[in-house]
């Protein structure tokens, strides 16, 4: 079989393509990958080819709720970036039979534009869930532009039944709901110490993290009483950066699973852990998050959550209130301070109605695995067909 080529926007889009990606490699196809945010490691650790450039830019890719963000790039270098991004596409495109773009517009625009060959996008990131009680703003989920450019797809899968029926009635007919593949993007099998249940603490992966942690691990210190064993999923950022007052570190040497240890004082030692995510999340039974992709995989596993709102550039408070409206009852939303989150998390706990409530809701919100199966099944149908049709 011929060449695909992988096109995403964002940490949590690589990680879905990436999952994507393993399956139609299953079924015969090579890979190759471009990511246009970020340095792309998923596609690194799954062994595929990684093309452009790879350079982090200080908005993380969110630049749509913050114009001043954009400016920030811009002196960054992204106009050089994305000039090599361009010129990566349009030169991979040309030895590749199709294209998969994983995430919004700007994936779809790039593959569409300097790609130029036939396109099925993976739409992860709009959840009509999200903009429910925004009155006529649905409609603005997904853009004129974007609706426009999906017209050229040869698919298109959004991650609910909702998304799926609301672009067919509005002229995308090949829009099919597949199942959300981003329960089946969850990675990280390296072995953690100590047992579960855990107090997961998801930072993300933007810079929001260095914000955020330390919030977290103070509200650790007062949710000692829940007997649960914080674990940090540390999503890769550069841990020099990270300012923890009133914490000693102390390395356990390890290149995976846990990296680190931050003890306090009073006797709370949480374990900061890379690459053992899956690990963490199948013993946790409560999570800290100011992530996006990592809190909803996490909701799709059962796990309520509680959150606050950063600074940005990515957990801002818009942002963590369509992630609310998207989770229902599974995020529940606190002032950013230890307090308010440590008394959401005990609250929680001790309530089982709402606990079980909390669950139900984030499993109802993200489907059930397998989609990254089926959509991988059904690209590579396409393909094949097309394959036929051209040797007959």
């Amino acid at each position: 079989m011929g060449r695909i080529l992988l096109i995403s926007n964002g940490h949590g889009e690589d990680i879905i393509a990436t999952a994507i990606g393993q399956k139609l490699q299953a079924l015969g196809h090579g890979l190759e990958a471009l990511p246009l945010v970020g340095r792309g490691t998923a596609y690194e650790r799954a062994g595929f080819a990684v093309h452009g450039p790879r350079q982090q830019m200080p908005s993380g890719g969110f630049v749509l709720d913050d114009p001043t963000a954009f400016l920030r790039d811009l002196r960054a270098g992204w106009l050089a970036m994305s000039l090599g991004h361009w010129q990566a596409a349009r030169r991979v495109a040309a030895r590749s039979e199709a294209i998969v773009a994983v995430g919004d517009l700007y994936a779809l625009a790039v593959a569409r534009i300097f790609g130029r060959k036939p396109t099925f996008l993976v739409q992860s990131r709009v959840s009509l869930r999200a903009w429910q009680g925004q009155g006529g703003r649905v409609d603005r989920a997904y853009t004129g532009l974007e609706r426009f450019l999906m017209r050229s797809a040869v698919r298109v899968y959004p991650r609910e039944a909702e998304g799926a029926r609301w672009l067919c009635a509005h002229g995308i007919a090949q829009a099919e709901y597949l199942g959300n593949p981003m329960l089946d993007a969850v990675s990280g099998e390296a072995g953690l110490e100590p047992p579960p249940p855990y107090l997961l603490l998801l930072p993300g992966s933007r810079p929001d993290a260095y914000y955020s942690l330390p919030r977290m691990l103070e509200a650790c210190r007062l949710l000692r009483p829940s007997g649960l064993t914080p674990v940090v999923a540390w999503a890769g950022l550069e841990l020099g950066s990270l300012q923890t007052p009133g914490w000693a570190r102390e390395a356990t040497g390890k290149a995976e699973g846990v990296v680190l240890r931050l003890i306090h004082p009073d006797g709370t030692v949480v374990h900061l852990a890379t690459e053992a995510f899956r690990r963490a999340l199948e013993g946790a039974r409560l999570a800290l998050s100011t992530s996006g992709t990592a809190a909803e995989q996490a909701a799709g596993f059962g796990v309520p959550l509680v959150g606050f709102p950063t600074a940005g550039p990515q957990y801002t408070l818009p942002f963590a209130q369509a992630q609310q409206r998207m989770l229902g009852q599974a995020l529940t939303l606190t002032e950013p301070n230890p307090e308010t989150i440590a008394r959401a998390g005990l609250e929680l706990l001790s309530d089982p109605t709402r606990y079980a409530a909390a669950q139900a809701d984030g499993k109802a919100a993200m489907g059930e695995p397998g989609g990254a199966e089926r959509i991988a099944g059904d690209i590579d149908w396409h393909l094949r067909r097309w394959s036929k049709v051209d040797s007959s």
